[in-house]
């Protein structure tokens, strides 16, 4: 046992003699862990309530949308110098599929076993729905149509890259918690 060496906790060199830095014992290290699992915890359920709610908006708008004259809402805020113009090509369509990407992006917000008439569901890999919410913006640019319009259909792309990122911040977090129990020590005789 003497051939084992003895861990020494690291001093900054800079500190008084007089100040005393605290090692944590094992239980307080699991209570401050356990206290950053709860914060994390209801950390991500407040943003996927957020991510929630700007679906549900960006979904309404949509929904809107398919029973309008098939315009822009942009518009409405930001009239188009030249006038009102065309809606674009295939815009029912276009909408449907936006409300369907909306849907994955809900289903990737919260994850969850989702059964409905006995079949499991499960949302698209973001690979194909980056793929799929591309659609709409590159018909807008490539029918000439105004930014207004272009920004409105890019709107399926932009929120499933937020819903994307987000989830990627969850998973960066639970592995930094994960680490960080791994890093737990023995502290003999603190």
């Amino acid at each position: 046992m003497d051939a084992l060496r003895r861990r020494n906790p690291f001093k900054y060199s800079e500190l008084s003699e007089s100040q005393d830095t605290h090692i944590l014992d094992e239980q307080e290290q699991s209570e401050l862990i356990d206290n950053i699992k709860s914060m994390n915890a209801t950390s991500n359920n407040q943003n996927r309530i957020a991510l929630q709610i700007t679906l549900a908006l960006s979904f309404l708008l949509h929904i809107i949308y398919i029973f309008s004259d098939y315009n822009s809402p942009l518009i409405v805020v930001f009239p188009p110098t030249g006038g009102p113009e065309s809606p674009l090509y295939l815009s029912p369509v276009l909408t449907l599929l936006a409300i369907i990407l909306h849907a994955n992006a809900a289903l990737l917000t919260h994850p969850r076993k989702l059964v409905l008439a006995r079949r499991r569901i499960t949302p698209f890999p973001y690979s194909i729905a980056f793929g799929l919410s591309a659609i709409s913006p590159t018909i807008s640019v490539l029918s000439g149509k105004t930014w207004q319009t272009t920004a409105w259909w890019c709107t399926a792309a932009f929120l499933t890259w937020i819903v994307h990122a987000s989830n990627k911040w969850i998973v960066q977090e639970q592995e930094s918690i994960y680490e960080l129990e791994r890093m737990k020590y023995i502290s003999a005789g603190a």
